[in-house]
């Protein structure tokens, strides 16, 4: 029972039921097989970044950058510098009394002196030099980079590589492997284009006088693929079968007072986990492959110096007793990150807040994220999927049926507030919600669904205005469809002329026929007289019965100023006597008595617009102008005549018409007198009129001496009139009223007029 209606309600609708399914489909094969859209969603996370940056918290007080800027380049040198430079900078911070927690050198010392460019001098005893200035610090730590394989490597190369790391490795120093790890360590490194695994058995670690003095840590910080940016690093790195810090945390860990022991890397658990002597916990979130997702925070946050002018600083403070510019950081028990920072130099890059950006920046970040639990939390690709669901089906069903503004706009609104809540939590709460694929699909979908939609709606409405356009004129519905507040109930008031036709003696026409019949000869009758109403630009609004309504100039638009409206009034008159003439000849072909009509134009200020209830509504033409144009309407019965126009017609039409007088006539329901004219012809054809123009001209003048009370002369002429045309009822009848005034006189206050009792 319930397979018809169902299938009923969605066969319809089936764009808004499985689109938004192939829509989740296509954007998976997009994530798998291309980066388009990470690339687009890391566009819009980098914006997330920026537009909180200006509001970021300063970072923890106990990080320092110094770098390695263009005034420390100047006085120093081209790089890179003779490891004497970096020595003589931590000999004097050993020098001037002030005690860091942590040096961490954010640089590589992993080639022998000897075999730097020719802009180092000093010999070998630089790297001694180092070590021995690294021995005065509490605390150190130096580079060491992972070198992941490459298909473009050299097999021999890469085996003289591997010998010469396991060599390294044999006498590391201070720095030891973390040795709880829980999981696959081989998923412990950057996957390869296929998602495998890379073998990572060649390190370059600082050079033995310099390890054996410090901690060393790996620096590596590969750029996304998809956008050049550093957005993950690795926490944890593998070399052979051992895993060991990161830059990062190392230094957490020397700061924090965690021993590696105390380093537990859950795999599975995607964390890892620092605890200190005192029982103190911190949870650091990785994913899979040992990697951190950076919550950047600006730069400005940082305390950051110059290498070479904190340097001048400490040194004049130490020898001279200077005291410390205000400026100047309290490098007192805090971890100094000494790094590149000059634009000229290699290690820099981009970033979500900058193209250009110091990279020790991205380690730092990953030390302060840690230390104030300032992490990056991500909401669940599946929790999206649900929530895009909810949202989707129900906005692409009620798309369906709302009004188009609706339709249009609740997607608009939907997609702001999405834009408004991505950005509000991430924001508040760090939290990173995926923005692009939901909001494009959902777009893309909502577009579709308003395309599908508009072409229903103009299929729908080519369909009602061929139902309709057989009902009522295209003219009116088409005003009615492209201005729908005139929908309203009410109108305006439009300089307007007005036709009514009739079927004369339409009880006797119908008698003898079924009702089957009558309805076919009227339609037939209908076919041939509205097209006159809309070939001479008119506006046709109803059938009253077998009677015509029609208008012009009532739809401003169409209107072309009330002359040329009440000229194109009277052309569709005369067009209705032509059309009539020739089915007539039909009808007497088919053996059919003749039909005969009248009309009647008038032109007035008429109220345009709907009228009805709420129920039921017409557009449609009132007031006393319509009225007026029945009357004449009717007038045309007592005047044996098809064509009746009123005064204010004949003033519009000027001279383009053969015109007579009917009479002055007080009409039915009026006090005053009005002239009433006829229309023979137009003046461009004259032979279809019964009247020449010369008879015309003959039965005006009669009319004038009428008028004027010369019954005598009135009498010769419309005689004659009658005589050349005796089947004309007017003069016929002003001739009878000639003679019987010549007999018995009218009142002194007759004016001519003739009073109508009937419609």
């Amino acid at each position: 029972m319930l397979k018809a209606p169902i299938a009923a309600w969605v066969r319809p609708r089936l764009y808004h039921l499985l689109s938004p399914l192939l829509a989740l489909a296509l954007v998976g094969l997009l994530d798998h097989y291309t980066n388009l859209v990470k690339l687009f969603e890391y566009q819009t996370v980098n914006l997330r970044f920026q537009a909180r940056a200006s509001f970021d918290p300063p970072a923890d007080p106990r990080l320092v950058f110094v770098g390695i800027d263009e005034p420390s380049l100047a006085h120093f040198g081209r790089w890179p510098w003779p490891r004497s430079a970096e020595a003589d900078f931590v000999k004097t911070i050993a020098a001037s009394g002030l005690t860091p927690h942590t040096l961490v050198f954010d640089l590589m010392f992993t080639e022998e002196t000897n075999k730097l460019t020719s802009s180092s001098t000093g010999g070998e005893d630089d790297d001694a030099k180092l070590g021995d200035a690294f021995s005065q610090m509490a605390s150190v730590i130096s580079g060491a980079y992972q070198v992941p394989e490459s298909t473009d490597d050299d097999p021999g190369a890469r085996m003289y590589a591997e010998n010469q790391t396991r060599e390294e490795f044999a006498n590391p120093g201070p720095t030891v492997p973390l040795p709880n790890i829980k999981g696959d360590i081989q998923q412990i490194n950057l996957p390869d284009a296929y998602g495998r695994p890379r073998p990572a058995n060649v390190a370059d670690l600082p050079v033995l006088p310099i390890r054996a003095q410090s901690l060393f840590a790996f620096v590596n910080d590969e750029p996304s693929a998809v956008d050049g940016i550093r957005h993950n690093i690795p926490v944890v790195v593998r070399v052979c079968d051992k895993v060991y810090p990161s830059l990062a945390l190392q230094t957490l860990c020397q700061m924090l007072n965690v021993d590696p022991d105390k380093v537990e890397v859950d795999l599975p658990g995607k964390q890892v986990r620092l605890t200190n002597s005192s029982g103190k916990i911190w949870r650091i979130p990785i994913d899979e492959h040992g990697e951190f997702a950076i919550n950047y925070r600006s730069e400005k946050k940082f305390q950051s110096a110059g290498f070479y002018w904190l340097m001048r600083a400490l040194y004049d403070h130490a020898t001279k007793g200077t005291p410390l510019p205000e400026q100047c950081p309290n490098i007192e028990n805090k971890t100094l990150l000494i790094g590149q920072s000059a634009t000229a130099l290699a290690d820099m890059g981009p970033s979500p807040l900058a193209p250009i950006t110091p990279l020790p920046y991205a380690h730092l970040n990953v030390i302060n994220n840690v230390l104030k639990g300032d992490y990056l939390s991500f909401v669940p690709w599946w929790w999206v999927v649900i929530g895009w669901s909810l949202v989707t089906w129900p906005t692409l069903l009620r798309v369906k049926d709302a009004a188009l503004t609706e339709a249009v706009a609740v997607p608009i609104a939907l997609i702001l507030v999405y834009h408004v809540i991505a950005f509000a939590i991430f924001w508040l709460w760090s939290i990173q919600i995926a923005l692009v694929w939901p909001v494009a699909s959902y777009a893309l979908l909502n577009f579709g669904a308003v395309v599908l939609r508009w072409r229903e709606e103009r299929h729908g409405r080519e369909q009602i205005k061929h139902l309709f356009a057989q009902m009522i004129s295209p003219e009116i519905m088409n005003h009615l469809l492209d201005n729908p507040e005139n929908v309203k109930l009410g109108g305006a008031d439009r300089p307007s002329t007005i036709l009514f036709s009739d079927i004369r003696d339409y009880t006797k026409f119908s008698e003898g026929f079924e009702a089957e019949e009558v309805m076919r000869q009227l339609n037939v009758y209908f076919e041939r007289m509205v097209p006159c109403v809309k070939e001479c630009e008119g506006t046709f609004h109803k059938f009253i019965g077998d009677a015509i309504m029609a208008a012009w100039g009532d739809i401003a638009p169409l209107s072309k100023g009330p002359e040329e409206d009440a000229h194109n009034a009277v052309r569709s008159a005369l067009l209705m006597r032509q059309r009539l003439a020739t089915l007539n000849e039909e009808r007497k072909t088919a053996g059919l008595s003749a039909m005969r009509i009248g009309i009647g134009l008038n032109h007035d200020m008429v109220k345009a617009g709907i009228l009805g209830s709420s129920e039921r509504k017409e557009f449609t033409v009132i007031g006393d102008g319509v009225n007026v144009a029945s009357r004449l309407e009717g007038l045309t019965k007592e005047f044996k005549t098809d064509l009746a126009i009123s005064e204010t017609v004949r003033r519009l039409i000027g001279d383009g018409f053969l015109v007579r007088r009917l009479g002055l006539i007080v009409l039915k329901g009026k006090s005053e007198a009005t002239v009433v004219y006829e229309v023979l012809a137009a003046k461009d054809d004259l032979g279809s009129s019964r009247m020449s123009a010369g008879g015309v001209a003959r039965y005006e003048e009669a009319f004038d001496h009428f008028l004027a009370r010369r019954f005598d002369q009135a009498e010769a002429l419309f005689a004659a009139s009658a005589k050349d045309y005796p089947d004309d009822h007017c003069a016929k009848t002003y001739l009878a009223a000639c003679r019987e005034f010549l007999i018995t006189p009218p009142p002194a206050d007759w004016d001519g007029r003739m009073v109508m009792t009937t419609k």
